[in-house]
């Protein structure tokens, strides 16, 4: 639900860290999974982004092209550096000391 109500945003954010590659080219099913990941990063406090990470890499290897959990990855991991340093993870509870740094 959070994708399909900020879906400009979320495609805003992977134009962005996707600087090399035209948005039209990316294939759906990813567009799709990193709008979802990206969701589950700053929307959900109560889940780690690694495990976010990780999730969204074995379904891409699922529901994506040969080569989808190379590039999702790749995103994922410059749309983590860029969010924390922007302030924009905020995590709270068990297991999630250091999560913010």
């Amino acid at each position: 639900r959070k994708v399909a109500l900020n879906t400009q945003t979320y495609k805003d954010y992977i134009i962005a860290f996707t600087k090399n590659w035209d948005f039209d080219r990316i294939a759906f099913a990813d567009t799709l999974l990193i709008s979802m990941a990206l969701a589950e990063m700053t929307e959900f406090p109560s889940i780690p982004t690694r495990v976010t990470i990780n999730e969204y890499i074995e379904i891409s290897k699922y529901y994506s092209t040969n080569k989808s959990s190379i590039f999702i990855n790749g995103v994922l991991d410059r749309a983590l550096k860029e969010f924390r340093k922007a302030n924009k993870i905020n995590k709270q509870g068990r297991g999630l000391i250091g999560e913010n740094d």
